[in-house]
């Protein structure tokens, strides 16, 4: 037995659908939103992502060149090295995604806060928030223990070449009893002269 409910919306449909058809000139204003009746959406930016992943590969492959540099830099043929440049590379690599993912988690928790000022004030916004705030901590701790481990893996690199004897390519100056010898220290050999004053201290 048919359903006279479900019938009548039918034809209701239907002969909405007829009427639509005869119709030559149809005003499709009086079906569109009005301006008035859309929320405030702000000024849609067009985000530019390549240019985010290409200053987030300029941004790490900078730090590993200074990185390589302040450790190995007294010793161009390690430099040269083609493990030390591949693994230079590779590092600023996976150092760069960390930077840019920190960069996605900030631009994201601008939008929603963004999203509460137009006036999202739901449970379940301020839950995302918070969530993103925990996300952007999370991102900070792990770059900087990166960084970290980045410059234990040099230093020890270091170590393990041999390169920790403080050394200078200036020729000794003869000096005259009870002059001082003033030189500028290279910063790449500090560390290493900070070391072994602890160690004879």
């Amino acid at each position: 037995m048919a359903n006279p409910k479900k019938e009548n919306k039918i034809n209701e449909l239907q002969n909405e659908f007829e009427r639509i058809q005869q119709e030559q000139e149809i005003d499709v204003s009086k079906y569109l939103a009005k301006r008035d009746d859309l929320p405030d959406l702000g000024e849609i930016e067009i985000y530019d992502y390549d240019k985010d992943i290409t200053e987030s590969i300029d941004q790490a492959s900078s730090l590993l060149e200074s990185l390589v540099d302040l450790y190995l830099g007294d010793s161009k043929k390690i430099i040269e090295h083609k493990y030390i440049k591949n693994k230079m590379r590779e590092d600023a690599a996976i150092y760069a995604e960390t930077i840019f993912l920190s960069k996605m988690t900030r631009k994201n928790f601008l939008t929603q806060l963004r999203q509460v000022d137009n006036g999202d004030n739901s449970a379940r916004m301020h839950e995302v928030v918070n969530q993103t705030i925990s996300q952007i901590r999370e991102n900070s701790k792990f770059s900087s223990t990166q960084r970290t481990d980045l410059e234990k893996f040099y230093k020890e690199l270091r170590k393990d070449l041999g390169l920790n004897e403080i050394t200078s390519d200036e020729p000794k100056s003869d000096l005259k009893e009870g002059e001082e010898d003033l030189k500028i220290t290279d910063t790449r050999n500090l560390n290493d002269m900070i070391d072994t004053y602890l160690k004879n201290k």
